[in-house]
């Protein structure tokens, strides 16, 4: 911890306390001493990742990887068919130098949750829950609800023995003998779905989510986002009953996050 120059001034001996010459000239040494000390001693806090805000934010982020200019589909901007908003007369053509994307510079509050969500991405064990709570770290929201959907399925050879496994135990299934070949286990769908219903994020959220700006993509895995297509109702799904997925005159189609800025 970094000393006041006070302290420093009242280890002056008596000999030389009462020239005040000499009580200016030691203040005159260690005031630029002690000033930088003081600020070196809240540099930490100034860059870090809970208080950082503004161009220190901006730092941090550097070390972390992601900027805080985000490119984003600039909707409704161009000519379209079957828009009444867009169609002949209205809508502007899209030429061959046309930007398709408009950079978007994020607040600090959201730039923070992205910089967390990449530093909880990096020390990720691969786990379905590890993946969970960092979607709950970037969606802040209570009335948005964000869930994994994993659609890995690994087929079983059938009619070959195999322990735990019903119909294949004892007196069910065949045993497979040396001479025997292999059996086809079929192709494994490595894929997951991360599903939003209730609440549909802002455009910005959407934005970061169709261009993977949080990072959560294991090697070899498909990754797709799915939004509920109807504010604040839950996905389409048959079977469950709850605020994340509902059947007939509840559910809502889910969607792509590029389809909602489309739409949008």
């Amino acid at each position: 911890m970094s000393k006041p120059l006070s302290l420093y001034l009242g280890r002056i001996t008596p000999w030389q306390s009462g020239h005040p010459n000499f009580t200016a000239t030691v203040s005159g040494t260690l005031e630029p001493i002690t000033t930088a000390a003081a600020v070196v001693e809240t540099l930490p806090a100034a860059f870090d990742l809970d208080t950082a805000i503004g161009a220190q934010l901006d730092a941090t982020g550097k070390w972390i990887g992601p900027s805080r200019n985000v490119p984003l589909p600039i909707p409704g901007a161009y000519f379209a068919w079957s828009d009444p908003a867009r169609g002949w007369g209205l809508g502007v053509w899209k030429g061959p130098y046309s930007q398709q994307y408009g950079i978007t510079q994020l607040g600090d509050e959201t730039y923070r949750r992205l910089l967390k969500a990449v530093v909880l991405s990096n020390h990720w064990d691969g786990t379905l829950p590890g993946y969970q709570a960092i979607l709950d770290a970037f969606f802040v929201d209570p009335e948005t609800y964000v869930f994994v959907q994993d659609k890995g399925q690994v087929p079983y050879p059938q009619g070959t023995f195999a322990w735990g496994i019903s119909g294949r135990g004892w007196n069910e299934a065949a045993w497979r003998g040396g001479t025997a070949s292999a059996p086809a286990i079929g192709a494994v769908n490595v894929a997951i779905s991360v599903c939003i219903a209730g609440k549909i994020p802002s455009p910005v959220l959407l934005g970061l989510l169709a261009q993977n700006a949080l990072r959560l993509k294991p090697a070899g895995v498909s990754v797709d986002y799915r939004v509920t297509s109807v504010d604040r109702a839950p996905l389409f799904g048959f079977g469950v009953q709850n605020q994340y997925v509902s059947g007939w005159g509840a559910g809502a189609w889910a969607v792509s996050p590029e389809t909602l800025l489309n739409r949008s």
